[in-house]
């Protein structure tokens, strides 16, 4: 892993058309990885440990619980019991494969047979492949539309101003379709940044100045047609502004899965991105759901056609009822069962492909931690998710030593039997 060629001057981020052998673009995406490990104090606050099955011990049986997290071999370092009581999977934050030496399973966002046959043939690891596309953690019930009476946001994009991001392009596709339409519309750009200066564009660093200066030179006047926004907190404040907007704009061609597409649709907004986006990580999938949005070629002309037709059919889409369909928790939770066959030996009352749905799970974590399996997925556990090596390693060890007890009180010798696997 990471034998590539990564690096932000190379043509993916910015150009559609690559001339290269499919093997050597995946060795490029595959040359970076998001993850952190011991060599980076910098980053340990950042750390997660998101929970998405608690470790069960019921009516004589023990079930391993299963969580995920970008920092795999650092926990398994920090906690050598911890794979003792959970599967683990190395979640990407990014297009490329995951490069943890301790996981289970490895995120791979899309289901493309190709890379997963050219990643295996190149680093043969014993790991399950876990096609997260069709689902993701976000919480649906807190990203979720707002009683908004008015749709005063024509466009939103939720975007650093950043090179990759390919905000002039978009500014093209802004001009294309006001001169072609005749119909004025502004875009709202968050930018999650509170130092940028938007009022003065020459306050700001040299790259931030040089994007804002090309978008000047495509539209005149920028605050025409986009609204500049700096910031906006996830939780409390985008619903509102992802509820406000008739659509969500994305002008990436490479990245991870992107969570502000989720989002949009979470909150019942269609989205709209370019065909090319992770073209060569996805392969052949869908970048989302059917009817939750529209997809444009890498064209300013293109991509303003594409504003028109959603911006003129709302009807049409049903992102929300499309994005529950495939995604979040609940959907998250039935793919990382289902790829385990472990899970499936284990519980009883399996149910096929939706595990979510077995009652033994939910009376098993109702005994154990009090709570119905929903309310720890959705959060109401203080284990459900943790951030922070600090805070992690303070709350598990406390967590591992009282399940330890609990186990040796009520079922002796348990985790010495076998378990499938």
């Amino acid at each position: 892993m990471g034998q590539g060629d990564y690096s932000r001057q190379q043509p993916y981020f910015h150009d559609p058309k690559v001339d290269k052998a499919i093997e050597d673009i995946y060795a490029d995406l595959d040359s970076w990885t998001y993850e952190i490990d011991k060599s980076q104090p910098s980053r340990f606050n950042t750390v997660s440990f998101y929970v998405v099955l608690p470790p069960v011990f019921y009516e004589g049986r023990f079930i391993k619980g299963f969580y995920y997290s970008e920092s795999v071999d650092l926990l398994n370092h920090v906690l050598p019991n911890l794979s003792r009581y959970f599967f683990s999977l190395a979640y990407s934050m990014w297009c490329s494969y995951p490069w943890s030496q301790t996981a289970d399973a490895y995120s791979c966002l899309y289901n493309n047979r190709d890379r997963a046959r050219w990643f295996f043939r190149n680093n043969p690891v014993d790991k399950v492949l876990m096609t997260c596309y069709n689902s993701d953690f976000i919480n649906e019930y807190i990203i979720a539309p707002k009683p908004i009476e008015t749709k005063d946001i024509d466009l939103l994009c939720v975007s650093r101003i950043a090179p990759e991001k390919n905000l002039p392009m978009i500014a093209k596709g802004l001009k294309v379709y006001r001169q072609k339409y005749q119909h004025h519309i502004k875009l709202s750009l968050i930018a999650g940044d509170r130092h940028l200066d938007f009022n003065n564009f020459d306050n700001n660093d040299e790259i931030t100045r040089k994007i804002l200066a090309e978008i000047t030179s495509i539209l005149g006047n920028p605050w025409d047609y986009i609204n500049f926004i700096k910031y906006a907190n996830n939780y409390q404040e985008m619903p509102a502004y992802y509820s406000r907007s008739r659509a969500y704009i994305l002008g990436s061609l490479l990245e991870g899965k992107n969570r502000s597409l989720s989002e949009a649709m979470s909150c019942n907004i269609p989205v709209i991105c370019f065909e090319e986006f992770n073209q060569y990580a996805r392969g052949g999938d869908r970048l989302f759901p059917e009817a939750a949005g529209l997809c444009a070629q890498f064209d300013p002309e293109s991509l303003a056609d594409t504003i028109h037709q959603v911006l003129a059919n709302p009807g049409l889409f049903k992102p929300r009822l499309s994005y529950l369909k495939h995604r979040g928790r609940k959907n998250f939770f039935n793919t990382c069962l289902t790829a385990f066959p472990y899970y499936q030996q284990s519980i009883p009352d399996y149910h096929h492909n939706s595990p979510f749905h077995s009652l033994w799970l939910d009376l098993a974590i109702q005994d154990n931690y009090q709570m119905s399996l929903y309310d720890f997925l959705y959060g109401r556990s203080e284990y459900s998710h943790l951030r922070g090596l600090v805070n992690i390693y303070k709350h598990l060890n406390q967590w591992l030593g009282w399940l330890q007890s609990q186990i040796n009180r009520k079922y002796p010798g348990i985790l010495t039997n076998k378990q499938p696997g």
